[in-house]
């Protein structure tokens, strides 16, 4: 009989804004650079270097390294610029700026602040000091643990109102010098040896895309692609050298291993980071799946684990090391364990860990965990402290566990030869998150067009590189949305413009048009009338219903999770509301429930029973999917629902955050 192994797991944290300044302005349009480098820039260094026995490695974009060097350096963005400002000073355009943007914050930071809700209920009547205090509260929400110490913002959290100009511009001081952290404290944790660092090309483009974008059809063979493509391996060469230049001028020293940006590889790419020295790179568990031709997963645990938790390296040797991440314990950490009881989720976390271990337990496997390094704390208790902490006592209690990093495996461990790759992402292992959809292909023939036009002119490559970032194409289309959906159709028009004047040439009409008209929040859908049985449906009986996926809107995204999508609807007469919920894994539902938020409503929790049922007036059918049938009230309805465990702890939600909005459409369906 095989003895067991210890399991080795590493985590890569993964650092990225994008280039939020247009060329030859003075400030950057959004403030998430230095908003995050308050919150979460100089915190995290800290965190990660704490524990010897857990080492990580995190991963920081070059643009983001360089913004950060210009707010050290006397930069800004236009909510510092306003803030700054004198009230008195305020003209009405800025008075809409401030309340249109100064309530970009979490709820659940908002909620720390019984003032600040109180000004977002009034949000469109505040005097002069309201908006006084509306500046200085949402710098205080954007604090983090380690500026929260600080005596004038501990003070001026404490009494939470009736701030002064000098108070207000004594805390941007504060948060000035603050930032000018943020830099030493990542070579600080890099010199401890505790921290491995990481780095990605300088804007952060999808690679497979800036080669040939034909590649969108890898994963997706009839997927919708623009023409002519966009084909320019050198441009993808650039971007590469440019960010380990970077990197290596900030911090001396040029990084093994890169994350491609949102984990997006395809075989050229691969040839591409071996020709620059690239170490070890890493994607999704679906992109290897996809490329072995095993995306089904129709194999047991161990198998899997065999398969997943092993580096590769391409059989021609022409390629980095390649690891691929445990999506479900990557998205635990990013979107359920912030509900949770911090060593609740970490016992939870190591207990995954030891399933994976049993079920290969002769096997010499290392699981790699890796995502987003900023947006995850969002949700969490004082900024993810207290669990980062419980996860990493946990671990280091482990003796079967070994937390490692990526180049301490390649040491002693060989990779296996992979034939080639599919295209894809750690997004649904295929590239439709940035192209196909006719606003991205629309900003892609946009890019082509000025890339043509431009191909020899080398003063217009800086303006270009930065509007092929990955990040305006996130942006475009309906799957993932923001408030400042405008701003970023604006800031990749701008890069276009901005590469057309500096090669001296006029610039495009069409450039002065958005890409995409900005849409509604809320969803029309036509009326269902399906029977509550939790039977598996017809075709038609959720025909014109919305629907939505477990993907986050926002800035982050995750791998299908406890819930795979929910449907959506309302009778003809619009009294009663329908849900239809698709779990990700049947079996799994047994002894959890169903959290139902409706409006302002209180939360209808169902326990997941089979067969029908009703309770307090909410009928439910749970068999092969699940099906609720709600009194109506209003329309629009907004709604979110979350599957809990038998604590009652939040395993998953559609959306992750905020709600659904939706409402019937007109009987003429056209309009």
């Amino acid at each position: 009989m095989s003895s067991k192994r210890a399991l080795r797991l590493f985590f890569l944290w993964h650092f990225h804004q994008p280039w939020y300044v247009e060329f030859g302005a003075a400030s950057a349009r959004l403030p998430w650079v230095r908003l995050h480098a308050l919150k979460d820039y100089v915190d995290l260094p800290g965190l990660l270097a704490e524990e010897p026995r857990v080492p990580h490695a995190a991963n920081l974009v070059p643009s983001l390294l360089d913004q950060l060097d210009l707010l050290s350096n006397g930069g800004s963005d236009l909510f510092r610029d306003a803030a700054r400002t004198p009230v008195a000073d305020w003209d009405g355009k800025t008075i809409e700026f401030v309340v249109a943007g100064f309530f970009s914050v979490h709820p659940r930071r908002m909620a720390l602040f019984p003032r600040y809700q109180e000004l977002l209920s009034r949000r469109d009547r505040l005097r002069a000091d309201e908006l006084r205090d509306l500046v200085v509260l949402f710098h205080l929400a954007w604090c983090g643990e380690t500026l929260l110490k600080d005596p004038l913002v501990a003070r001026l959290r404490k009494r939470g109102r009736r701030f002064s100009e000098a108070e207000k511009t004594a805390l941007l001081d504060r948060q000035d010098a603050f930032v000018k952290e943020v830099l030493p404290a990542w070579r600080k944790a890099f010199a401890s040896g505790h921290v491995e660092a990481a780095t990605s090309p300088y804007h952060h483009p999808i690679l497979p895309l800036l080669v040939d974008s034909d590649a969108g059809r890898d994963a997706v063979p009839h997927l919708p692609l623009p023409s002519p493509p966009f084909r320019h391996r050198e441009d993808a060469r650039d971007q590469i050298a440019r960010g380990q230049a970077t990197f290596e001028r900030h911090f001396g020293f040029r990084p093994a291993g890169m994350w491609p940006p949102e984990g997006a590889i395809s075989t050229p790419v691969l040839r591409e980071l071996h020709r620059a020295g690239v170490g070890w790179v890493a994607s999704d568990e679906d992109v290897l799946l996809q490329s072995l031709g095993a995306a089904t997963r129709e194999f047991g645990p161990g198998d899997k684990a065999r398969t997943v938790f092993r580096p590769y390296r391409l059989a021609s040797e022409d390629s980095p090391a390649l690891f691929f991440r445990d999506r479900l314990l990557s998205d635990r950490i990013g979107f359920s364990y912030a509900t949770w009881n911090a060593d609740e989720a970490a016992e939870d976390f190591v207990a995954r860990l030891r399933s994976i271990r049993d079920a290969a337990p002769e096997a010499d496997l290392v699981v790699p965990v890796i995502l987003d390094g900023e947006n995850a704390w969002e949700t969490y208790p004082q900024n993810g402290a207290p669990f980062l902490r419980a996860l990493t006592a946990a671990l280091a209690a482990a003796s079967d566990l070994e937390v490692t990093t990526p180049s301490r495996v390649l040491l002693d461990t060989e990779p296996i030869a992979l034939d080639g790759v599919v295209a894809g992402s750690w997004i649904g292992a295929d590239l439709t998150t940035w192209i196909g959809a006719p606003a991205k292909n629309r900003a892609w023939t946009l890019l082509t067009t000025a890339r043509e036009a431009l191909a020899k002119e080398p003063a217009a490559r800086e303006a270009l590189h930065a509007a092929e970032a990955s990040d305006w194409f996130w942006w475009f289309g309906d799957d993932h949305t923001s408030a400042e959906d405008p701003v970023f159709d604006e800031l990749f028009r701008s890069h276009l413009a901005a590469a057309y004047l500096a090669a001296g040439r006029e610039v495009p009409a069409e450039l002065g048009k958005p890409v995409e008209e900005r849409k509604s929040d809320v969803v029309l859908v036509k009326p269902v009338q399906p029977t509550i049985d939790g039977a598996r449906p017809d075709y038609f009986e959720w025909l014109g219903a919305g629907r939505a996926t477990t993907h986050a809107k926002g800035a982050m995204a995750r791998g299908v999770g406890e819930l795979k999508e929910v449907f959506f609807s309302a009778s003809a007469e619009g009294s009663t509301l329908y849900f239809r919920v698709d779990a990700a894994v049947r079996s799994r539902l047994a002894g959890k429930r169903v959290k139902l938020e409706i409006d302002g409503s209180k939360a209808r929790i169902l326990t997941l029973a089979a067969g029908v049922r009703k309770v307090g007036g909410v009928t439910i059918g749970v068999d092969r999917i699940i099906e609720i049938a709600v009194p109506a009230r209003e329309s629009p309805v907004s709604f979110r629902i979350a599957l809990l465990d038998e604590k009652g702890r939040e395993l998953d939600a559609i959306p992750h955050e905020g709600r659904i909005r939706f409402a019937l459409a007109p009987r003429d369906w056209s309009a």
